[in-house]
């Protein structure tokens, strides 16, 4: 990200006063959060505060204390020289005066009272206060906001300041570019995109167009653009990987959930330049903790994240196991007024819509449920409040229309949709999202039984695809005797029920349903970002055409999310988010995988900047390729003029180059459809990455051996490669 987009959102913040801020002898004045240690205490302090103004609310937020951990993290405090005084949460924004008298710092909020901390102490990174609003002693510690996007973590100069407000002004624009309009499905030729401050001015051909004279121009002849996409269903809980959802797969006993979800935590803002680099400018989380929507509020104050749209815990007519307790994903209700009270639950964090999980079990029938679907639906619309259902029957689809749901999130899988629900569909615009893959990838791991492309191993986390593989070489024991070569012939792939999903996707498009590209993204195979080429390709082919796949990707999902006045397509008055191709998407869709630039509120990012590789990463993503015995991203894992040594010869070469790379390993992976190899250890020195292996599936036990790699640091290639086998 260039230097200069860090410090945008200064002008957010600043653009009043921009210069009263610096060069401030008073450490006071500054960007502030809550201490790590003391978010326990300042929770006590933070439900106090609320409970004076709203004791309901207060009460509701009591009983989630994770959701309101995940709240006081991501509070900043802004204290300016002119006496303004800002608190910024995922509840919004509060501004009002402020002043230190003597050894208190006095806050005034405008319509509350005043609050009086006594100041411990206080430093340039330090604040330590003692709240005076309690009966007993609570002290807690600012420490200065390190967070650069969202605040100011380190004073710029009055002349990186001024660079910043130049450039923000400046008017951009993409001239001699086709553009793709995904609203008729046709290209407009030689077209200047023009845009000032984030936001789209005009898109007109290239001679009715009048640039200023201080312009950036940059000349798109040969490529094209398009909209930047959304994927509408995804969760921020689930990691993709094998252990992350132990309600259906429980591997617990290999990998704690808590570790999962801790993971998720660490390599949030990754997850989200992956979204980005894929073109990928809006994503639908469609149900979690209640700590979704702190990550909402965080994602969309950043600069490289999408626009993310948000729901918190699922109402469910079952009860999942081995889920977290505290803040549970999915919680079920029992009665029509436990799913209005878990609806109200959720309106003072603002949720986007609500979700609800109808699941049905073998012996039930979904009218058994239909006080508490009802109860919910009407709740939220009570409230403006659309209601997205997870209904994969035809029964219970049929069942949630009838109720009011307004947006299927699933595919139904089990029976044809008939005329006269599609009517029905048709009449209400209800909204389909179909979600092809994700269930046909829960069946893979369970055959393990894979077909990566080289772009999902190229840009899928590879720590996690590389777990979908673990049951290779995991004792049944460890496992609780599951035992996947046991089972994998009771499912097929694809199955009945993907067919059904594609029949039914081609009936519903055929129908004039609007449809919606999503993918399920977090659950076990369904990588977040890379996967969602997959989901296109699929629907493609159910029938529809790329055109119809494309529509669905952009403007007809931010239609159905009421966020078209802003995305999904390329207009004036829109948000500068769009994707520069050197490819017609609308002959093939792989033309997505060749993105050039992504511009996100205007700013252009390419790809590989936004996600630089580790070298651990980039000898996971080689390991990754190798057990998906996918020759052509093994060998994009290499530089062309690559040299692999056995340490028996370490003077001549066994393969040298691309070529000889691909006949011999191109090979291998045919004559050995069971080859895997197993890292039981990795250590990385500076560019040079030293593995131990476990080589099975080439003979009646495994091969133990150690490989060098050695990388090109500016290529992320590998160069050279020394390996010893135990023969």
């Amino acid at each position: 990200m260039k230097k200069s987009a860090v410090f945008l959102v200064l002008l957010l913040f600043y653009a009043a006063n921009p210069y009263g801020v610096f060069g401030q002898a008073n450490p006071l004045i500054n960007a502030w959060k809550i201490d790590e240690k003391s978010i326990p205490v300042f929770s006590e302090v933070m439900l106090l505060r609320v409970s004076k103004v709203n004791p309901e609310q207060a009460k509701q937020m009591e009983a989630y204390p994770q959701a309101v951990a995940e709240l006081v993290k991501g509070i900043v405090y802004s204290f300016g020289e002119n006496g303004v005084y800002e608190a910024s949460s995922a509840q919004g924004k509060q501004t009002g005066a402020w002043k230190k008298v003597d050894n208190y710092l006095i806050t005034q909020i405008p319509g509350g009272n005043e609050r009086k901390d006594s100041i411990i102490s206080i430093s340039k990174n330090k604040l330590v206060l003692l709240n005076r609003e309690v009966n007993k002693r609570i002290e807690y510690v600012l420490a200065k906001s390190e967070d650069v996007p969202t605040q100011i973590a380190a004073n710029p100069s009055r002349e990186e300041f001024d660079a910043v407000m130049k450039e923000f002004k400046l008017t951009k624009a993409i001239k001699n570019v086709s553009v793709v309009d995904v609203k008729t499905g046709k290209i407009l030729p030689n077209q200047t995109i023009l845009w000032k401050e984030g936001k789209i001015i005009s898109v007109l051909p290239g001679n009715k167009t009048i640039l200023p004279p201080d312009a950036v121009v940059v000349d798109g002849q040969g490529k094209f653009a398009m909209p930047g996409m959304m994927d509408t269903h995804i969760h921020f809980f689930q990691s993709a990987g094998l252990y992350t959802r132990p309600d259906g797969l429980d591997f617990t006993s290999v990998m704690p959930y808590e570790k999962d979800q801790q993971w998720i935590r660490d390599h949030h803002g990754i997850t989200m330049k992956r979204y980005i680099a894929l073109g990928i400018t809006g994503v639908v989380d469609v149900g979690g903790p209640f700590y979704n929507y702190a990550i909402r509020d965080s994602v969309n104050t950043k600069i490289v994240a999408p626009h993310t749209i948000v729901t918190g815990p699922l109402i469910s007519t079952y009860s999942p196991p081995n889920l977290d307790t505290i803040d549970p994903p999915i919680i079920k209700v029992n009665n029509a007024e436990e799913a209005r009270a878990l609806v109200r639950k959720q309106l003072p964090f603002k949720p986007s819509f609500i979700k609800i999980w109808f699941v049905v079990l073998p012996g039930q029938k979904a009218e058994q449920f239909s006080a508490e679907v009802a109860a919910a639906i009407d709740e939220a619309h009570k409230n403006n409040l659309k209601v997205a259902v997870h209904a994969t029957e035809l029964a219970t689809a049929k069942e949630a229309i009838r109720l009011g749901a307004d947006i299927l999130v699933h595919s139904v899988d089990d029976a044809i949709l008939d005329d006269a629900f599609l009517k029905i569909l048709k009449t209400k615009n209800i909204m389909y999202i179909p979600t092809l893959q994700v269930s046909q990838q829960f069946y893979r791991i369970l055959k393990q039984q894979f077909d990566f492309t080289p772009h999902e191993l190229a840009w899928s986390d590879a720590t996690q695809l590389s777990s979908l593989l673990d049951l290779q070489h995991l004792d049944p024991k460890e496992l609780n005797g599951f035992n996947h070569k046991a089972i994998s012939s009771q499912f097929a792939v694809p199955s009945k029920a993907d067919s059904m999903m594609l029949v039914n996707l081609k009936r519903a498009a055929d129908y004039g349903i609007t449809i919606a590209t999503g993918t399920d993204a977090g659950n076990p195979g369904v990588a977040h970002g890379a996967s969602y080429l997959r989901e296109m390709e699929m629907m493609r082919q159910a029938g529809l055409s790329n055109w119809q796949v494309l529509k669905a990707s952009t403007i007809n999902a931010a239609r159905s999310f009421g966020a078209a006045n802003l995305y999904g397509s390329i207009d004036g008055g829109k948000v500068a988010n769009f994707i520069l191709l050197s490819e017609n998407p609308l002959q093939s869709l792989k033309a997505l995988e060749k993105i050039e630039t992504v511009y996100l509120n205007g700013y252009g990012h390419t790809p590989a900047d936004l996600l630089p590789k580790t070298v651990e990463e980039l000898a996971k993503a080689e390991v990754n390729a190798y057990n998906a015995r996918n020759i052509e991203a093994f060998i994009a894992r290499y530089a062309p003029d690559a040299e692999i040594y056995d340490l028996s010869n370490p003077t001549v070469p066994i393969a040298k180059g691309r070529s000889q790379i691909r006949e011999i390993w191109g090979a291998m992976f045919k004559q050995f459809p069971e080859l895997h190899c197993h890292v039981t250890s990795r250590t990385v020195i500076g560019n040079k990455c030293t593995a131990i292996e476990s080589i099975s599936g080439v003979g009646p036990t495994p091969e133990k051996g150690v490989g060098n790699y050695i990388f090109n640091l500016k290529t992320g290639l590998i160069e050279k490669v020394y390996f010893v086998t135990e023969r």
